[in-house]
This record gives C-alpha cells, sequence and structure tokens, in this order.
C-alpha cells in the first residue's frame, strides 16, 4: 500500500466529515463499479473542474468505491500554497506548473510520468480542461496529461486502457466569488511584469484560493453552507472503443509522443461531449440564463420558461434529471433560491433581478 493510499485513508473520517458540515446535500449517481478489476490495468478518472473541491470530491468518492492509490494533477497554485500545499501532496497529488503548461518538451515529460503511474497500478485522477473554467462554460480538452492513457495503449495494443466520465456540479461553488481577484493575480504574476507587481500578483492568485477555501476549514465556527454537490459518472470508456491508434499514427514523427496526436486529439473530443452530455443541468442555470437574456423576470415567466428549455435541452442529450424531476414553479423558486445564496441576484414584489453580472454570466454560461 502506497504512502498516499494510506494517508487517504487515515484522513477519510475527516473529509466525510468536511462535506457533510460544507454541503446541505451530496448526490452521486453512476453504475455499479468493480475497483478491484477495473485496477488491474490502466485506468485513468477523467473529471470536469469547476472548483478545488473537486480534488476532495473525485477523491473521496471513488476511493469509497474501492479504488486505491490514487494521483491527480494540481497546478502549482495548489500545490505552492503554505500547509495546505503539502497535505495535498501527501494524498497524492503531482504538481503541474502553470507557467510552462504550454512548453511541447514539459508537456511531454509530464505525459511520460503519468504512463509510468498508471503502469504501476496507479489511478490518475485528471481534469483535462486544463484548469478551473473562470467562465462557467465547458473549457476546451487539453491532450497534455490525457495524452498519457493514448500513450499507454499504444504500447500494448491488445490490452484494454479505460478511463471513467465524470462530471460535478455545484449549487454554491466556493471559488466563484474570488475568480475576478484570482484572474487579476494571474495577470500580475507573469514573468514579463516588473518584480512589485509580480510578488502583488502572487499575494492576489494565492490570496483568492485562500480566502474562498479557508473559511470550508473552520465550518463549526462559521456555520456556513454551499449547498447540494452533484455527481454523475459513466461507465468505464476503453479507449480502442473509441480511436484506431494504428491507424491514426504517424509514421513519420519524429517521437511516440508526436506520433499519436490525431490520436489525442480524437480522444480529447470523445471526452468533452462525454463530459458535456453527463454534467448535471441545475435550476440555478436555466434562471440565470433567463436573467441573462431578460435582466428582469418575475418568478411566473420564470417558472413557465422551464418546460421549453428543458425539452430543448434534452433534445441535445444534456443532462435534465435534476430539472426534469421538478414541477416548473418548483424550477424557478429553487433557481432562485440557489442564487440568492450566492447574491447573484435580489427579488422584490415577485421580481427577480441581477445583483451580481459576473455570477449571472457564469451560471448561464453551462447552457447558453
Amino acid at each position: 500500500m502506497t504512502s498516499y493510499h494510506q494517508a487517504v485513508a487515515s484522513a477519510i473520517k475527516g473529509v466525510r466529515s468536511f462535506f457533510e458540515t460544507t454541503f446541505t446535500a451530496i448526490h452521486i449517481d453512476g453504475p455499479q463499479l468493480d475497483a478491484a478489476s477495473l485496477s488491474t490495468r490502466p485506468i485513468m478518472l477523467v473529471g470536469t473542474h469547476r472548483s478545488h473541491i473537486d480534488y476532495f470530491f473525485l477523491g473521496y468518492v471513488f476511493h469509497q468505491l474501492g479504488f486505491k492509490n490514487l494521483r491527480f494533477a494540481a497546478g502549482d497554485n495548489l500545490t505552492g500554497l503554505p500547509w495546505i500545499g503539502r497535505r495535498f501532496i501527501n494524498y497524492g497529488a503531482f504538481t503541474v506548473e502553470r507557467d510552462t503548461g504550454f512548453d511541447r518538451y514539459y508537456i511531454r515529460n509530464l505525459c511520460f510520468n503519468v504512463v509510468s503511474m498508471i503502469e504501476k497500478g496507479d489511478v490518475v485522477i485528471v481534469f483535462p480542461e486544463g484548469g478551473r473554467s473562470y467562465s462557467g462554460a465547458m473549457l476546451e480538452m487539453k491532450s497534455g496529461i490525457l495524452a498519457a492513457s493514448v500513450i499507454s495503449q499504444a504500447k500494448d495494443l491488445s490490452r484494454d486502457v479505460r478511463y471513467i466520465p465524470i462530471a460535478v456540479s455545484y449549487e454554491c461553488p466556493p471559488d466563484v466569488p474570488w475568480f475576478s481577484m484570482l484572474m487579476k493575480g494571474k495577470m500580475w504574476r507573469k514573468r514579463s511584469n516588473i518584480l512589485p507587481k509580480r510578488l502583488l500578483g502572487n499575494l492576489l492568485y494565492f490570496g483568492a484560493d485562500i480566502s474562498a477555501f479557508l473559511p470550508l476549514f473552520l465550518p463549526r465556527f462559521l456555520k456556513r453552507t454551499h449547498g447540494a454537490v452533484y455527481m454523475d459518472y459513466g461507465a468505464p470508456v476503453s479507449l480502442r472503443s473509441i480511436i484506431d491508434i494504428s491507424a491514426l499514427k504517424t509514421d513519420t514523427a519524429r517521437d511516440d509522443f508526436s506520433a499519436h496526436r490525431v490520436s489525442m486529439q480524437k480522444l480529447s473530443e470523445a471526452v468533452f461531449e462525454q463530459l458535456y452530455r453527463l454534467y448535471r443541468i441545475l435550476p440555478l442555470h436555466v434562471v440565470a440564463a433567463q436573467l441573462k437574456v431578460h435582466r428582469r423576470r418575475s418568478i411566473t415567466d420564470c417558472a413557465d420558461s422551464f418546460p421549453d428549455v428543458i425539452a430543448d435541452l434534452k433534445g441535445k442529450g444534456r443532462n435534465v434529471k435534476q430539472i426534469e424531476k421538478l414541477t416548473p414553479l418548483e424550477n424557478a423558486v429553487t433557481g432562485i433560491r440557489q442564487l440568492r445564496r450566492l447574491k447573484a441576484v435580489m427579488v422584490k414584489r415577485n421580481i427577480c433581478s441581477i445583483r451580481n453580472e459576473s455570477l449571472i454570466n457564469y451560471f448561464a454560461a453551462t447552457i447558453v
């Protein structure tokens, strides 16, 4: 048993308490998985990325499902945090350097390091969007770490290399209100800026995450909850079922990483589609999308719009299980309540209007 699996196992009681205290409810939906059997061959857990809570949540759920030796990619803005960063590394995190994330040689070496992890039996958690979505929309998939599954499959075409697609939806993501501060820090900390500006940028960049997550570690004192959290995961997907690695290989490429570029791109496209369809639409997404267009909506108007929105989303293959089971009025009231919790809207005389436009744009982007 690895040291990081032991660390997770020893902390699992505290993690469970953390989720029970922080969120009002936890909903998990997916097929039954045989973790012992799946872990005998290379496998990745591939998830959406909306919050740093994703690291805890995916690790917690899949540890409970019987998966061992979980590893996960985390940006240096997380692993570089005082105390928290070291804890993440102890629990299996490996660092991805944001400033060198577009350097080909860095990505190649990172990819082969991950190949080594999954081939020795580690279960690697990957967030292929390359970071949290600051816009609320699904980001284009990055093939960097995800490409490790292609390289592993190419080494032995007769075996199954698989991944499990996972989508997590939050009513109240704790990081979202701090994204503007984080983005300013990200811009100022670039190496091209003068030293004082870089130092201030680092303060804003790391300070945004500390400000967002420190309260979560003191919930008993602050009495804060962050609504419900939802996880939807699919059945394991075999790479061989969606890409023909041999046919797509470029024999004249300079190395194995370049030789399988087309397969990596095809895999990224397939993963994007699967995660997009898995991501659970919540009432606040629909209400936010209406307010983005109309600015002010009565509760009745919001309710009247839901049947057509649900029909449209369902026709596009989106995950509407949460809003489909509620009446139109229940959806409208729930969505407005969720947005009010975030201080994104205000309600006066049954008229809902925008209070924080950036938050409305964020949640509307899920379906707009």
